[in-house]
């Protein structure tokens, strides 16, 4: 049942790719609030009987055959070629993202864009993964460190996360504030730490491995 479960995700997470939408945009589009589908599609909800209906109706060329057991074409009608993101492989992200939001890369449409590097088994389940490019968390982290996140819907304060902002990704270890969240780099004196507000935040991901080659 698990297994079937993560299989039928992994076509969901397909089929949100082949019609160019993010997760949050196909979660409108079907009725679902967006973080409702989030857990859904992280594992962290059972898939509801009635979301295989839901996606029919909002998307009726696509076959209920295909979507609930894997079996024949993705659309009706059509031979598919669509792009399959393999069971065992994660999207490394790409080095320069200059719009849309994280999940728009390893789950949507830009996905495309990033590069599908085989899973990590030594680290818990994550979503992507990102090369450090800069030293502002070092000593801890160097560039060129090899980062593996996971979204996270309880934050963890003290703990280094991804965030996902108005002004792009930021890694940082974080902190509570009355103003927002406070944004910590290790390297504290070429990078001084500053308030983000929490409006400008569209989500956590944390840090569960690193990969550094000697």
């Amino acid at each position: 049942m698990i297994y079937e479960e993560e299989q039928m995700r992994q076509r969901i997470n397909t089929l949100i790719h082949r019609q160019g939408m993010n997760q949050r945009e196909f979660a409108n589009k079907i009725g679902r609030l967006p973080s409702n589908l989030s857990l859904i599609l992280s594992g962290d909800r059972h898939i509801p009987r009635a979301l295989g209906n839901e996606i029919i109706s909002a998307f009726p060329n696509v076959r209920r055959d295909w979507l609930l057991f894997g079996e024949g074409d993705m659309y009706e009608g059509e031979a598919t070629t669509e792009y399959k993101i393999p069971v065992d492989t994660r999207p490394r992200l790409p080095k320069a993202m200059s719009d849309g939001h994280l999940e728009d890369y390893y789950m949507g449409g830009k996905r495309i864009k990033c590069q599908e590097k085989p899973i990590i088994t030594q680290f818990a389940d994550y979503d992507f993964s990102l090369i450090l490019k800069n030293n502002r968390m070092s000593p801890k982290y160097e560039r060129g460190d090899e980062l593996f996140f996971k979204k996270s819907t309880i934050v963890e304060w003290g703990n280094d996360y991804l965030i996902d902002t108005s002004e792009g990704a930021k890694f940082k270890k974080i902190l509570p504030d009355n103003e927002g969240v406070r944004c910590v780099s290790y390297n504290k004196e070429e990078f001084p730490e500053f308030i983000m507000p929490k409006n400008m935040i569209f989500g956590y991901y944390k840090l569960v491995g690193v990969l550094r080659i000697l």
